[in-house]
């Protein structure tokens, strides 16, 4: 048990320490709509998660192989903790002073423990089951309707995306609902407002 909770700590030491890195040592970078403008979550049919993590970079604050090695530990760290490889590190890369960084993750629950954000991938009878009481309000994608708890619960075979990072998001079907705190910028792509609170909501079709 000691032994759990020492590598239980340092995983987290090391997961905090690459936040902080990405937080306050590189300047978040924003604005256009391709794959390498910016940091997207990329949500997967059965539940795989994927994030492509865009920043600006500075050399003067921080070397690219210091910050390899760090999420080359923290995943190493992770996936030993668990027993098996349930995230993979794709890639750490430098490129026109930005760097990239590629990480998949076997499953929501992953992403959660690793980043610290919350992620729910499932049917919106699924999310009720897992304690979110749908008391929200979702405007339509195509007609701007608003809906309740009332309609979200009568379409609990539909998939649900609810997440607390303000990110792009990419889903796996076209999008039908939004709650205020997303901006939808294609059918299978939208993103969570950065100065909004509280979670984000996109009921899939």
């Amino acid at each position: 048990m000691i032994l759990k909770m020492k590598t239980e700590q340092s995983r987290r030491s090391l997961i905090l320490l690459i936040l902080f890195v990405l937080t306050f040592v590189l300047c978040g970078c924003s604005g256009g709509d391709d794959d390498y403008a910016e940091t997207v979550i990329i949500v997967g049919k059965k539940g795989h998660v994927s994030e492509r993590i865009v920043e600006s970079f500075s050399k003067d604050y921080y070397d690219i192989d210091e910050l390899r090695g760090e999420f080359e530990r923290s995943v190493s760290e992770y996936n030993e903790s668990i027993g098996s490889e349930e995230i993979q590190l794709r890639g750490v890369d430098l490129k026109d002073d930005r760097v990239f960084v590629n990480i998949d993750f076997n499953g929501p629950s992953d992403y959660e423990h690793f980043v610290g954000e919350s992620l729910f991938v499932g049917t919106v009878n699924e999310a009720y089951d897992n304690g979110y009481t749908m008391d929200v309000t979702l405007k339509g994608v195509e007609d701007g309707d608003k809906i309740g708890k009332v309609q979200i619960m009568g379409m609990i075979d539909k998939d649900i995306v609810i997440l607390s990072e303000h990110s792009r998001v990419r889903t796996f079907r076209d999008i039908a609902y939004v709650s205020a705190n997303v901006d939808v910028i294609g059918p299978k792509e939208a993103r969570v407002l950065s100065e909004s609170d509280g979670l984000a909501y996109l009921l899939l079709k």
